[in-house]
Order: structure tokens, then sequence, then C-alpha cells
């Protein structure tokens, strides 16, 4: 149509659709004019969400667990190029046209049903948010603490937290920088803050992280103990951690689009996030081992808390260091990583009613509301729970939207129809299939019998297992309904691959113990193969491929 002009194969919407109950300007294509995000830009976008307090714990947790230092630092490194593979595949679509991730959801679940798989992205990633800005909070406080003794006397317990006034203002502090970075960086704007806070922060956090390297090295003498520790864990443990490693950044290997849509081109996104992913990851996690081994010699015993550690220096110029560092690098991680996604998600549900600075607002009291404190006091919760039970989420949609772009729609897009009713994603042409109903009905009954048997998250008593639950049994209901009633904007087919993968990734952890600890890889593989077959069953010539 000609409202969608090409430069240089990539594509942009040449007029506004305000009419259109799937539009708004933040949600709508970039414009050619504002992609302007080169190399740089990527690279350091990866510095500054790498380097961060999550991923030295990532580190820790493999040497705690008995690994030795190569092992650890190898499986860091192995992870990350795994998961460097799908996020490379999803960023094309964002670069090609400039459309954020619940839009480039429409094409593979339909222009409605884009919601569920991008509510269950978004809710992940408000929990992510919560955490990192508690872990925020919680250096803020301890930093505070050290420079200002007086502030610990704020000391009575906030209900609804439980926890200490102190700890909880801190916390708001964390809150409060975070959603006003993120609130005045819309993405019709080339989100500014977003792009000036990265390149800002990337060259300080790598000169402080090299600097608390050397510190640590010339102030031990030598390397510590840890690096020459024999590994003593049996390696039937070691595909759960590689698993842990791919789920960490699993959920920016779906919703990359959010961020390639400013490329300039498809290299510089590429390229930037190959150089800057990986590499740094490893480097970083290197450095908290380092440093953490030093301190064994320094202090007797091993400081993981980089918080922790420049307090224990007792002086304040360090401590006042590690306060920057802290900040810098939760701000980095939390709003690219954990603000744009659920916002973009959220935005989705209500193009309307909700734009960015509404919505930004919507996530924030979502993350307090999820009580990230309750994870970060049992670390077990951290990489056993957490990443590993949401990593069949991530990895079925992963496998539905990269079947969905490269394998039926061949790398090509109608820009102006997935902004539109009774468009091509519309998938209007639904007719009502006894089988897929039956199919997703059983769907439904494994989830449930899932829950009560503990094998979802373990504990079916805990929060994050019923959360979880829910999501699974609702999704998927919402999906028979839509089906059902003829509900125009649902692509069947892509709600009952996601929830294949989903419910076949858990099925087979319970079954086997070996595979409970590749939930991402099962997950993507199932969700990959079942809307294949789903789709050319169902649809065939009914709804045909776009020609390249």
């Amino acid at each position: 149509m000609g409202i969608v002009r090409e430069v240089n194969g990539m594509f942009e919407l040449t007029e506004e659709l305000p009419r259109s109950q799937y539009y708004n300007r933040d949600l709508a294509p970039v414009r050619l004019e504002k992609r302007t995000w080169g190399y740089y830009e990527y690279f350091a976008m990866w510095v500054g969400m790498s380097v961060c307090v999550p991923t030295w714990m990532l580190a820790a947790s493999m040497i705690a667990a008995g690994f030795d230092w190569v092992t650890s630092v190898f499986t860091i490194f192995l992870g990350n190029l795994i998961v460097l593979i799908p996020m490379i595949l999803n960023s094309f679509a964002g670069t090609k046209y400039g459309i954020p991730f619940p839009v480039f959801l429409r094409s593979g679940f339909g222009v409605l049903g884009a919601n569920i798989p991008a509510l269950i992205r978004g809710i992940i990633a408000i929990g992510w948010f919560g955490i990192q800005t508690m872990i925020m909070g919680f250096a803020i406080d301890g930093i505070l603490v050290a420079l200002f003794p007086s502030y610990a006397t704020l000391d009575s317990i906030v209900p609804f937290f439980q926890l200490k006034a102190h700890v909880v203002w801190s916390f708001m502090m964390s809150w409060v920088m975070n959603v006003v970075i993120c609130y005045v960086s819309p993405p019709h704007k080339a989100s500014p803050g977003i792009k000036w806070l990265n390149n800002l922060s990337s060259p300080i956090l790598i000169v402080i992280g090299v600097g608390l390297l050397w510190w640590a090295v010339d102030k031990a003498g030598g390397w510590g103990p840890i690096l020459n520790q024999p590994q003593t864990a049996s390696w039937s443990k070691w595909p759960a951690f590689l698993t842990a490693m791919v789920a960490y950044w699993s959920t920016l290997a779906i919703n990359i689009p959010d961020l390639t849509r400013f490329a300039k081109n498809q290299k510089v996104q590429y390229m930037g996030q190959a150089i800057g992913l990986p590499p740094t990851m490893t480097a970083y996690s290197f450095i908290g081992l380092a440093v953490t081994s030093a301190t064994v010699v320094i202090y007797g015993k091993a400081v993981w808390d980089p918080v922790e550690l420049s307090i224990m220096t007792g002086n304040p110029f360090f401590i006042f260091v590690g306060l920057i560092f802290i900040i810098l690098a939760t701000l980095t991680t939390n709003i690219t990583a954990n603000m744009v996604s659920p916002i973009n998600d959220f935005m989705n549900l209500a193009p309307k009613v909700l734009n960015w600075e509404r919505t930004t607002i919507l996530i924030s009291l979502l993350g307090i509301l999820m009580e990230p404190w309750r994870f970060l006091a049992d670390p077990g919760k951290y990489v056993w729970t957490w990443l590993l039970g949401y990593g069949a989420f991530t990895g079925g949609i992963a496998g539905v939207i990269i079947a969905d772009y490269w394998i039926i729609r061949k790398n090509s897009l109608k820009l102006h129809d997935i902004y539109i009713k009774d468009g091509y994603y519309d998938f209007h042409d639904n007719k009502v299939n006894p089988i897929a109903v039956v199919y997703a009905l059983i769907l439904v009954v494994a989830t449930v019998a899932l829950y009560f048997s503990g094998a979802i998250l373990g504990d079916p008593k805990t929060w994050p297992s019923i959360l979880t639950t829910l999501i699974l049994v609702l999704g998927l209901i919402a999906g028979i309904f839509f089906y059902v009633s003829k509900t125009k904007g649902v692509n069947f087919c892509g709600v009952l691959a996601l929830f294949s993968g989903v419910v076949g990734s858990l099925v087979l952890s319970k079954l086997s113990a070996a595979l409970a600890q590749w939930t991402w890889f099962v997950g993507a593989i199932v969700g990959y193969i079942a809307y294949i077959v789903l789709y050319r069953a169902w649809y065939g010539k009914h709804h045909p491929e776009i020609p390249t």
C-alpha cells in the first residue's frame, strides 16, 4: 500500500492511523530519521545491562554449588552465546520494520491474540523490575547507613513490606530513579533518556570494574584460593546452570525488537550485540569471581556482595564509588531490560488508553505489588524457581515467533495490516475445529494436574507456582474462547503452539529429572515444531504466505 515506504530494505508508515484501535504513536514504527542507534549504542546497551549485581550472583551460584572458576565462566559464556542466536533472529524484524515486540507478536498470534504472550513476557519483566529495584534499594540502604549511621535509626517495621523503614525509603529512592528516567524516554522520541544513560554509564562501569579488579588483586597479593578451588560438583548439575544462563537473557531474546527498532541498519544491531553480550557477561563474571577470591585473602572470608565489599573497606571514597557503581549498573539493566518491554506489552492491551507515560506508572506500581524482596530472601529461588520456571514460557514464545517470521512469513510482514482490524493479521478465516478445542482442553487439564503434582515451580502453595498456573490456564481458556466464538484477531495456532511448548516442557521435566534442567530448550523446540505443523494443517491456502 502507498502508506508504506521502503528505504534500503527498511520500512516505515508514511501516515499515522489515528482511527485504528491497534495503533498509537509509541507502538507505531519508528520513523526512519529517528533510527539513530549505531554500533556503540548496542555495545553500550549490553555493557550497561550485563554489569549488574545479578550477573555477579550467577557466577557466585556456580562456585557455591562446587564448580571451579573455569567451568563457571565457560558456562556463562556458552549460555550467552546460545541465547544470542534467537536474539539475533528476532531482532531483524524490529530493525526492518521499526516495530516493538508486542506488534511483532501480532504476526504469529493475531492482532488481538498477541496480548497473551505479551502479558506473559510483561509479567516476567515486572518481576525482574521489582527484583532489580529491590537490589538497588538494598545497596543504597547499606551505603547510606555506612555514610550516615543515624539513617539506621529509622527502624520501625512498615506493614506491607515487613521491612525496616530505612530499607523501604531506600527502595523508594531506587524506584523513583528508575521511573523518572523511563518516563521521559518515549519511543516516539527515540528513547533519549535510555540512550543517554547507556552511553554515559558504559565507560564508567568498565573503568570501575577494571579498577575494582586491580585493587582486589593488588591488595590480596594474588588471585586468592577460590581460583584454585577444585571442582566438587557433579556434572549432572551442570545442565541446570546452563539453562539458567540461557534463561537469564531469554526474556530479551524474545522482546529484542523493542530495542533494535532504533537501529540505523541490520549490521549495527547484530554486530553491536554480538560484541557486547557474550564478552561482557563473561568478563564481568570473571571479575566477580576474581574479586571474591581476593576477599578471602584480604578479609578471611568470601564476600560475594559488591555493596558489602565497598562498605567493608571503611573508606568513604570507596563507599561512594560503590554507590555510584550500583546505581548506574542497576539503572542501565533495569530500565532497558525490565521496563521497556512491559510498558510496550501492557500498552498493547489498549493503545488508545495506555500511552508510554501512563503505562510506565502502571507497571512500576505492579512491580511493588509483586513483593520482590521475598525472592531475594531465598537465593535458591533465584536460579531454580525463577530462572528455570519462566524459561519454559520464554522458550515457547521464542519457538513460535521464530517459526512464524522465518519459516511461515519468510522474513516479510505487511506493515500496514499489522496495525488494523480486518487486515491480514486479523485471522478472520478461523473456523471452529473440534480437534483443536479438545487439544486445548487437554492442555488445560494437564496444566492443572501439573500444578497439584508440584511440577510447576515446585511447591504448589507458593505464589510463583500459583501465578504460573493461572497464566497457563487463563491463557488457554482465553484462546479457546476466542477460537470457538470466532472472535477476530486471534491466530489460535500460535496460542496452542505456545502452550504446547510450556506444558510439554513441564510434562517432560516431571517425567525426567534430566529434562527438568532443559526447560527453555524443550519449550522452544516444542513451540517451534507445533506452530509449523498446526499452521500448515489448519490454514494452508486459506491464509497464504506473503510473497518474498
